[in-house]
């Protein structure tokens, strides 16, 4: 790997004059990895703000590398591989790179081949079909690992688990792998006993023992035999799993070749050194004699600034506990500028503590400048000009709730109440305690954490005086958080965008209330639906929304009928049953226009093939659908009726989109590309609102995003469960609105749940460029809309997150200074000393 050529690489990306692939900024920081190459220098945190394209300057460096010989591995969340291909088809259109290793399972299953399967021709076939698709599927390699020029792995690959059975000495195939590498290091060779295993486990036996025999083949011929068998000497039949794990991780290091760059991205996530991302950054990630780390954070600190250190030794290899004495020094520094600009926002400005600020600073900066390449909102030229002449372009307006808000009833008052009372009352029952929280927070009423298996209530038996009276008055029927006042709230502020056909999504921390607010938005679109005549994709309510579907009749507005959910499916299903012979009618009479054109147009003849229908088919499947979804968002107007002539020129022009001109002559490639395209359409047309959780499948996740991004096509909300949606995701293309339905304690988070729409190429700036073509009203603005129980734990929860949050953008976006009010009247003295403030604040941008 020759460094210098891919510093040369980079320099002519940042030479280009062209925003494509990188614009302005990105090339200065292409420009500045480049420099910092030169010098020597082999690690750097790339910590630009969120939206501000990270992932592009990342993808230059790979191809940086592939270019000068190198390979690359590219540590992330797994939810974020499809992204990252799409990023590196940008500098290589032909790539390849695999989806994220995601398992220990998915890296032995590397080395699998047609052959392993055992039994009849039938398990044998379907083995062998399996193992295509999924290297079609760009789930396996289909030479090895080591051959990927670029390698994904998830953050949670080293989090693999080897249990010891007691099933014989190896324990399971899965302990296979540690004693075959050791035998034949030791020039041995291990039995293979089949009774030892179960029928199903004899192809990963195969696959294992050919993984061990690389693995071997690839330590001798690096000279690597000696040290390697001493740190596997001793007994290993009979290890813990963890410390089987330790051995075995170096070992899969061996099998997925050396690195010459380790890309880690969301690298602020799961610190310590015992964690699974930095297992990988350890033993896993075998790295050549020179290799380069760039960490990837909008959010290097969020709660405590100590948090600099364990981010930035981790990109330059101190993550493991030693050799941390260089970075123990920065602490102080780091701490000391944090304290100052506490300092700043409560005490009254002077000239002592401008110069103290300014002595901090300059520490600060210079602490973090050898790592640290950041860019934030303020070196946008399109933000920095809009808020120059309008202000902030991104507004907070909290959605408060109180009990003066519609919908907040005598009954919801008592339950706060009771759930106050109970929290101050003598109670060892950690359940009780936390009905303060829960009852703000819309948990329902199983006082259930997070993780939601619904506890069971205290029985009325356990209770005795003010606990028995408070908690009979909190408890409430499963179906009443469907009229949770904070829940109602967040319906009227979602519909009220949604009139003006704006997306909105919607963050919480719990599935409970996000389920309730879901299904409430969904029955109440049903209902105004079926009040105004227009179609509703469904022939029946499910099971699970009738409760919302009750509550939402409560509404005078919406109550279409009286009969309850039985006449609620009448009405579904006459409804349905007329639009899908309609529907079957157009497709038919189109099938029979494309045929006309088809011995004339190429085209049209692979038309025609997508829209063959069987005559039994009573609704659109697989691929028509998709395909009709696909050419749905290209139309001008959805109201008028589909022409043959008007589906084949947008199918044509869906197919020059998709194609080069090396590929014209090429059906087979075409077809390829436009059936990779189509998987991001569903072929159904979706829900109103819809939600996004652990549990949500990444396939599903995957067709969300891309229909959300869709301004024509639903959901017109999706709700995202925190942990699953607040990195990586891009969900700016159709939306600028971001309601916050639980507050987080962690202020990283929130900066990444904004970032989701506040992202180059966003709805904002989209709308903003509309704005100045007619400059009508006020400009567009980024909104963000955190529902708040007033007066409860909810409220305080709140106060502390912004507390925290003033404190997180003082360290990354130079926000020291508080507020200081348009009108307010201000000195020369003072005037002099905030600007001073603000020349020094640190300044990490790449041009710097």
């Amino acid at each position: 790997m020759d460094w210098m050529k891919a510093a040369d690489y980079l320099e002519q990306f940042a030479s280009q004059q062209t925003d494509e692939p990188l614009d302005a900024g990105q090339r200065a920081s292409v420009a500045q990895l480049a420099a910092r190459i030169r010098s020597g220098q082999r690690a750097a945190l790339l910590a630009d703000e969120v939206g501000m394209g990270k992932t592009r300057i990342a993808v230059a460096l790979i191809s940086a590398v592939r270019n000068a010989g190198g390979r690359a591995a590219i540590v992330l969340p797994a939810g974020l591989g499809v992204q990252w291909q799409k990023e590196l088809r940008l500098f290589h259109p032909d790539d390849q790179t695999l989806l994220p290793l995601r398992s220990y399972d998915g890296f032995i299953a590397g080395f699998l081949t047609e052959e392993d399967a055992e039994g009849s021709q039938k398990r044998k076939i379907k083995h062998a079909d399996w193992l295509k698709d999924r290297r079609q599927q760009r789930e396996l390699p289909k030479n090895g690992w080591a051959d990927e020029e670029v390698l994904m792995i998830s953050h949670t690959f080293a989090a693999m688990r080897f249990p010891n059975t007691g099933n014989g000495p190896a324990g399971g195939w899965r302990r296979e792998l540690l004693p075959n590498v050791v035998r034949l290091l030791a020039g041995q060779r291990r039995n293979f006993m089949r009774d030892s295993f179960h029928r199903g486990e004899i192809s990963q036996v195969h696959a294992t023992r050919r993984a061990a025999r690389m693995i071997a083949d690839t330590i001798i011929e690096h000279g690597l035999c000696r040290s390697v068998l001493d740190d596997l000497s001793g007994d290993h039949r009979w290890l813990a799993a963890d410390e089987y794990k330790g051995k075995i991780l170096p070992l899969i290091g061996y099998g997925l070749g050396q690195f010459d760059l380790i890309v880690v991205d969301e690298a602020h996530k799961a610190r310590g050194e015992d964690s699974s991302l930095s297992r990988i950054l350890g033993p896993v990630s075998w790295e050549a004699d020179d290799p380069f780390r760039l960490g990837m954070t909008a959010t290097p600190v969020e709660l405590d600034s100590g948090q600099w250190k364990d981010t930035l030794g981790r990109i330059s290899g101190r993550d493991d506990g030693e050799d941390i004495t260089p970075l123990a020094e920065l602490t102080e520094w780091i701490s000391g500028y944090v304290d100052i600009v506490k300092r700043i926002r409560v005490e009254e400005l002077d000239e002592p503590l401008t110069d103290s600020f300014e002595t901090a600073a300059i520490r600060f900066q210079k602490a973090l400048r050898p790592y640290v390449l950041r860019r934030d909102k303020r070196h946008d030229p399109e933000i920095s000009a809009f808020q120059e002449a309008h202000g902030d372009y991104r507004v907070v307006e909290d959605l408060k709730v109180s009990p003066t808000t519609k919908g907040f009833t005598r009954d919801w008052l008592r339950r706060f109440c009771a759930a106050e009372a109970l929290s101050i009352l003598p109670q060892e029952d950690h359940r009780v305690k936390r009905a303060r929280l829960s009852v703000a927070q819309g948990y329902g009423f199983g006082l259930a954490p997070e993780s939601e298996p619904v506890e069971q209530l205290p029985q009325d038996d356990e209770l005795e005086g003010p606990q028995s009276f408070w908690f009979d008055a909190f408890r409430g029927q499963p179906a009443d958080i469907y009229t949770h006042p904070a829940i109602l709230a967040a319906v009227r502020l979602i519909e009220s965008y949604a009139e003006r056909d704006e997306k909105v999504l919607v963050f919480g921390r719990f599935i409970t209330p996000m389920n309730a607010l879901t299904r409430l938005l969904d029955a109440r679109e049903m209902l105004r639906r079926l009040r105004d005549g227009r179609h509703w994709p469904a022939s029946k309510v499910r099971d699970e929304s009738e409760p919302a579907v009750l509550a939402a009749m409560n509404d005078p507005d919406l109550c279409v009928t009286t009969g309850g959910i039985t006449s609620i499916n009448q009405m579904l299903t006459e409804r349905y049953r007329k639009w899908s012979s309609a529907r079957r009618t157009e497709l038919a009479r189109l099938h029979r226009e494309l045929e006309a054109l088809a011995p004339q147009d190429d085209t049209a003849a692979l038309l025609v093939g997508y829209l063959r229908q069987d005559d039994d088919d009573e609704e659109l499947q697989g691929d028509i659908g998709a395909l009709l979804e696909a050419l749905d968002d290209r139309r001008e107007s959805a109201d008028v009726p589909w022409s043959g002539d008007e589906m084949l020129a947008l199918f044509k022009g869906l197919l020059d989109d998709l194609s080069t001109d090396e590929e014209q002559e090429h059906d087979s490639v075409l077809q390829s590309r436009l059936a990779s395209y189509l998987q991001d359409f569903s072929g159904r047309e979706g829900n109103f609102a819809r939600m996004m959780s652990g549990a949500t499948p990444p396939q599903t996740r995957r067709l969300l995003q891309s229909a959300f991004n869709r301004a024509s096509s639903w959901p017109m909300v999706l709700l995202a469960q925190s942990r699953v949606g607040r990195e990586g995701l891009n969900l700016h293309e159709a939306c600028r609105t971001v309601v916050i339905l639980h507050a987080e304690w962690n202020p990283g988070i929130v900066e990444q749940q904004i970032g989701r729409v506040d992202r180059k190429g966003s709805r904002w700036l989209q709308d903003l460029e509309n704005w100045y073509g007619h400059a009508e009203g006020d400009p567009p603005r980024i909104r963000i809309h955190p529902v708040v129980v007033s007066g409860t734990y909810d409220d305080h929860n709140w106060q502390v997150l912004k507390e925290r949050w003033m404190e997180l953008r003082a360290q990354l976006h130079g926000e020291v200074l508080p507020h200081q009010g348009t009108h307010a009247a201000i000195s020369p003295e003072l005037e002099a000393l905030r600007n001073r403030i603000i020349v020094s604040t640190p300044n990490f941008a790449p041009w710097e």
